[in-house]
């Protein structure tokens, strides 16, 4: 069809003033996906070529009362510095930095991932299959066996990276348990190997590092400062603005200007304050009515975290769902029980739990079956099914099936590798 001159004016002209806007719009909302950390980077920039714009915020070194810089001693990397250095040369897109981060997050003392592979996904707002691909990459760092889930796993990763990872060490590997249980001989027979086959393995295994980031120490800083605070108020739970590391906007006296770039200047200073005034808002408003509504998790811990959604969040806030999206997929939160993602606080409910109307998320069930399995009796360990039954009992209901693929992402084998002989037991 075609257009009159008049009306391909009046379509141009619109497009115009979308694209004048938008260019606005982005801005504004690029700044909400954006950690207090991000935010000061983002600010220092605008402020290099803008001399109406001063920023206050977290210094980027420590001085003295005087003004001087104060000498800072040098220190050995700790262990997260220390991966995040080779991780950086091995990945380049952002959306991968995000889950690697994660990772990081999820790191113990020993180097072992203290959290589910699920739990890294969804604080990183990315695929189980995503994740399982990044953790292929990750366990390729040094010293090999970080990132393991578990001993068997750590120990794998360094067999193959010297080269010993063998039939006969992954049958060994695989039978760790029967080993402290019913030594070199019960392996060798369960495994199908010689004796000396199973020696072997064992010299090998002995001059491996089982806690292969134990060398980095304990005291290492996180990786970063949290964007949120929650404590307790004599009201109830409070969240906060991590003011120490938030920059702030500091706008000169209005005074006239003569200079038309300067007063371009003032007005793209005062925008941005404007801006990040209503950003902070809209962090502190989401933040706090997902808490409001995982209050559980506040009081009792992961274990009572209900299922979520970020389209419930919107509603009760006015707000699209992909604000809230963008709001909570980087900003990190200091909670009672441990630095979280704001975004691992949303999670599905497990089919069976779905009727329910407070019902328990993913996360949390994965929770109590860690805990109900640490808790078994070793001579008598709990199948897929006994361990269903127990949950529904607690009003966590859950499918058999769904129980064995949640334990299995917990890296916790199966009822029969679990059991331990009576003998045994009452040994230790």
């Amino acid at each position: 069809m075609t257009q009159s001159p008049r009306h391909s004016l009046a379509a141009r002209q619109t497009q115009g003033l979308r694209q004048h806007l938008s260019a606005r719009q982005l801005q504004a909302i690029a700044l909400l996906h954006l950690t207090n950390d991000g935010l000061m980077v983002h600010l220092q920039r605008r402020a290099e070529v803008n001399p109406m714009l001063r920023l206050r915020g977290g210094p980027s070194v420590m001085t003295e009362p005087g003004g001087a810089e104060a000498e800072q001693p040098q220190s050995a990397p700790g262990l997260q510095d220390h991966v995040l250095r080779q991780i950086r040369l091995m990945i380049s897109d952002s959306a991968s930095l995000t889950l690697a981060m994660a990772f990081i997050e999820a790191l113990d003392a020993n180097g072992w991932l203290d959290r589910p592979l699920p739990e890294i996904a969804t604080a990183a707002g990315r695929s189980l299959p995503e994740a399982r691909a990044l953790l292929a990459r990750l366990q390729q760092v040094e010293p090999a066996g970080l990132f393991a889930r578990d001993l068997r796993e750590c120990l794998a990763l360094q067999a193959e990276d010297r080269g010993q990872l063998s039939p006969a060490m992954l049958a060994v590997l695989a039978r760790l348990p029967l080993l402290a249980t019913g030594g070199l001989r019960a392996v060798a027979e369960a495994a199908g190997l010689r004796p000396e086959e199973v020696q072997l393995c064992l010299g090998q295994i002995r001059r491996m590092n089982p806690k292969p980031g134990a060398a980095f120490g304990n005291d290492a800083p996180p990786l970063r400062e949290p964007d949120l605070i929650v404590t307790q108020a004599p009201e109830g739970w409070r969240v906060d603005l991590n003011r120490s590391t938030l920059p702030a906007i500091l706008l000169p006296p209005r005074s006239p200007a003569p200079d038309a770039k300067l007063r371009a200047a003032r007005a793209e200073a005062e925008w941005l304050a404007n801006v990040l005034e209503r950003r902070n808002r809209t962090v502190l408003a989401v933040a706090t009515e997902v808490l409001r509504r995982q209050q559980g998790f506040l009081d009792q811990g992961p274990g009572s975290l209900i299922a979520l959604r970020q389209a419930e969040v919107a509603a009760a806030l006015s707000l699209h769902d992909s604000t809230i999206s963008r709001v909570s997929r980087h900003l990190l939160v200091a909670t009672p029980h441990g630095m979280r993602s704001l975004c691992s606080f949303f999670d599905a409910a497990p089919l069976a739990a779905r009727h329910l109307d407070l019902a328990p998320s993913s996360a949390a069930i994965r929770h109590r079956l860690r805990q109900i399995i640490a808790g078994e009796n070793p001579a008598a360990p709990l199948s897929d099914a006994a361990l269903a039954t127990a949950l529904w009992r607690e009003g966590k209901p859950l499918a058999r099936r769904t129980v064995a693929k949640f334990r299995h992402e917990l890296g916790i084998p199966p009822m029969l590798s679990r059991r331990r002989p009576r003998a045994a037991t009452a040994e230790a």
